[in-house]
């Protein structure tokens, strides 16, 4: 047994070197097989089983990093334009932001050109700042402002209205006087004999002639006076005062025959709240006030314009609207042939007159006082007809238009007319004496006792004889 078991152990021995002697020769076969430049030291330890049977799967070769150079800035090719010879001086210079395109300049006033002269506080003075826009194409009006932006009528002691408008009115020469005044009067007044308080019976009255000095003044002058309206104000109590202002202010002007402009509407919502913005002249909605709740914008200085403008206009002497006015030298006269002289009732036809023509806001006449007609020696329809019994004449398409066109003969029947005929002869019913009324019908109760005697008879009739 032991010379058994000494020698199985010597076999063991010799086999297992067998097979670490195969297993090595493998290995080096391998190795001999792999490129030599694989990059080892990056791949996975090989297992037994990948070095006897190889490997399946071919291993993915690991990412190369590609660096990519960064390419070269390519220069900007500038164009020349037509327009312009570039020069090396031009193309130095700072780029700029291209110009708009400069407005048409005004036209310069003419020598005659009527002034209109705005007086008053901070708000005449941005009501002459729109009137001057507002005008600025018209060569024939100058707008002149002579404002004291903290003036009134309350503290003369400062600025003096009453004793300062006729001088400047001298100076100026004005065609319309505009005043806009009493934002800074919310103070006591100095009545002579006193101050009284503001809205009292003593400030009231003292205001009130004060009012009536400047308006006099106007009056005097023979100017037309367009008193402008105080708008509202940011704080409440301030605008109550305002309000009370205007009626004043409405009243005075009346008094010799001048012309109060109410802004009121236009810088209140549809509550009679104060707002800072609004539909301007162009009616986009704008700021119209400043952040104090009382100074005017740009857009608020138009809108005031806007409301002062047709008053103004309407008592300049014969206001030319830009770019129409024209004038005639001394040898186109004699050869300028007028129209003849017509009366507005000789006209036959008129032009269509739209309903929202500019033409039909206002008239320079009451109503009822007649009409200014102008002397024709043509006698107008109305006097033809009348007086030498002579017609107008048929106008196509009017409503008095009878004419006969055409003569036409008269339509011929085709044929025998179609009657219907009933029963009744008419004929013999009027050769008859008429149609006899029908029996009388009896009463209900007669009706009644005569269809039981009829019913007795008939029953004593059928029944059996004995």
């Amino acid at each position: 047994m032991a010379g058994a078991r000494h020698g199985s152990s010597p076999a063991r021995g010799w086999l297992a070197r067998m097979m670490v002697a195969a297993l090595a020769a493998i290995a080096v076969f391998v190795t001999a097989v792999v490129p030599q430049s694989a990059a080892y030291a990056q791949q996975r330890p090989r297992t037994v089983l990948e070095m006897l049977f190889g490997n399946q799967t071919r291993e993915a070769a690991p990412p190369r990093r590609v660096i990519r150079k960064r390419a070269a800035p390519r220069k900007q090719r500038t164009r020349r334009s037509r327009s312009s010879s570039s020069s090396s001086s031009r193309r130095s210079s700072p780029s700029r932001t291209p110009a708009a395109p400069a407005a048409a300049a005004a036209p310069d006033k003419n020598d005659t050109a009527q002034i209109v002269l705005v007086v008053g506080d901070f708000m005449a003075d941005s009501l002459a700042k729109g009137l001057s826009d507002v005008y600025a194409d018209n060569a024939d009006v100058v707008v002149k402002a002579r404002a004291n932006g903290s003036s009134g009528l309350v503290r003369e002691d400062y600025y003096n209205w009453r004793t300062s408008l006729g001088p400047i009115m001298e100076e100026e020469k004005p065609a319309v006087v505009v005043m806009m005044i009493g934002s800074n009067d919310r103070q006591q007044i100095d009545t002579g004999s006193g101050s009284a308080s503001l809205r009292s019976d003593a400030w009231v009255a003292e205001y009130q002639k004060r009012i009536a000095a400047i308006a006099g003044t106007a009056k005097e002058k023979n100017v037309p006076l367009v008193w402008v309206g105080v708008p509202s104000f940011k704080f409440d109590r301030m605008s109550e005062d305002m309000i009370f202002l205007n009626d004043l202010y409405s009243k005075g002007v009346a008094s010799v025959s001048g012309e109060f402009v109410d802004v009121w509407d236009g810088f209140v919502d549809a509550n009679g709240g104060f707002v800072y913005s609004g539909p301007g002249v162009s009616g986009q909605k704008v700021q119209l006030r400043g952040s104090d709740g009382i100074t005017m914008t740009g857009d608020g200085a138009d809108k005031l314009a806007f409301f002062a403008e047709r008053a103004i206009t309407k008592r300049l002497r014969n206001p030319a609207a830009p770019g129409t006015a024209f004038s005639l030298s001394e040898e186109q006269l004699p050869n300028m042939q007028l129209p003849p002289i017509s009366n507005a009732a000789n006209a036959v036809t008129a032009a269509p007159v739209a309903l929202d023509d500019p033409s039909l806001d206002g008239a320079d006449r009451l109503l009822g006082a007649g009409t200014v007609q102008g002397f024709s020696l043509e006698p107008s329809p109305r006097d033809r007809l009348v007086l030498n019994g002579n017609s107008t004449g048929n106008i196509a398409g009017r409503a008095d238009d009878f004419a006969w066109n055409e003569k036409r003969a008269a339509v011929s029947p085709g044929g025998p007319p179609i009657a219907y005929r009933g029963s009744l002869d008419l004929n013999k019913l009027r050769e008859s004496d008429g149609i006899e009324p029908p029996e009388e019908m009896p009463s209900i109760l007669d009706a009644i006792i005569e269809d039981w005697s009829r019913s007795n008879d008939e029953a004593s009739g059928s029944a059996p004889q004995g």
